[in-house]
């Protein structure tokens, strides 16, 4: 699985190296790829990444204090979250805390790269979109065998870099923007739910007609696949009951039944014997079915596709 690790400055980049170094131990499907142009100076464009990205199937934005608000970090995430989808997006936090990350990448799940707990569950997320996957456990027990190696790494280059007092972000502007997320959230949730909530009653207003009230047919031709399925009941109720047993069977008219199948009297028993296994398979192949004898007065066996 390829792995576009981005990143912006010099402390940027030795974190990026220092995954891209790491991960393999994890999983040796795991393939990093690490940006070899600072994206900071901006020369590369939309296209350039789109076609690195061709082959990659996650990507890691190595985030500073000092580049969380460069322009081309958070275009670059961007292009990354569009290419790759957001759950396959993990900001990497060289050397502060979640709650102090703003800006558009604060989107995106983000990992302390201090907490060794967040950064077994970066490494559990990419073990998962492996193809060829880890075990749990091997998993685990490689993970705690070369934590220190990358905690040390990164804690070098933490220490490297010169201190600045950079202020922690207020208690109300954390909760303002919590509360801004939050409200975009419900408002995609409300919007999909209305979407969906359309598609289903265009959907059973293609499939079902309404005859009169209390009367609903299925529309044998609002499905693709609806013949075929009527096709497959009608075989499975001969061979339920024997072929020998059918007098005739036709496609039912409009408003009637699917299937209109015509059986001798010992077919007929046969059916309502079978009543419970043929109703099954009408409810998986969603299609119904109307069978009967000769003598109207028989009791017939009827399936609903519910």
């Amino acid at each position: 699985m390829r792995v576009f690790i981005s990143w912006s400055g010099d402390a940027s980049k030795l974190c990026a190296e220092a995954l891209r170094d790491w991960l393999p131990f994890m999983n040796q499907a795991i393939n990093p790829f690490v940006s070899s142009q600072d994206i900071s100076k901006g020369e590369r464009g939309l296209d350039k990444i789109a076609n690195k990205l061709q082959d990659c199937t996650f990507g890691i934005v190595c985030v500073t204090r000092d580049n969380q608000h460069a322009p081309w970090i958070n275009f670059e995430a961007g292009a990354l979250s569009r290419e790759l989808g957001e759950s396959m997006l993990a900001p990497f936090l060289l050397d502060f805390a979640v709650k102090d990350l703003s800006g558009p990448i604060a989107q995106f799940q983000a990992t302390e790269s201090g907490s060794r707990d967040e950064v077994w569950a970066l490494v559990k997320s990419l073990n998962d979109a492996c193809e060829t996957s880890v075990d749990f456990d091997r998993l685990r027990v490689t993970f705690d065998r070369f934590w220190d190696d990358l905690d040390r790494s990164l804690n070098e280059i933490r220490s490297s870099r010169p201190s600045t007092a950079s202020p922690e972000r207020e208690t109300s502007d954390i909760l303002n923007e919590l509360v801004a997320l939050v409200r975009e959230q419900s408002s995609r949730i409300h919007s999909l739910d209305n979407k969906v909530s359309h598609f289903e009653s265009e959907a059973f207003a293609a499939r079902y007609t309404i005859n009169e009230p209390g009367e609903v047919r299925i529309n044998t031709s609002s499905h693709d696949h609806q013949h075929e399925r009527v096709r497959r009941l009608r075989r499975i109720i001969a061979d339920t009951i024997g072929s020998e047993h059918i007098v005739w069977a036709r496609n039912g008219a409009a408003g009637k039944a699917d299937l209109d199948i015509r059986v001798s009297d010992s077919g007929l028993l046969a059916a309502q014997g079978a009543m419970e296994a043929l109703q099954s398979e009408a409810t998986r192949l969603r299609a119904s079915a109307y069978i009967h004898s000769a003598d109207r007065r028989a009791e017939p066996v009827v399936l609903a596709p519910f």
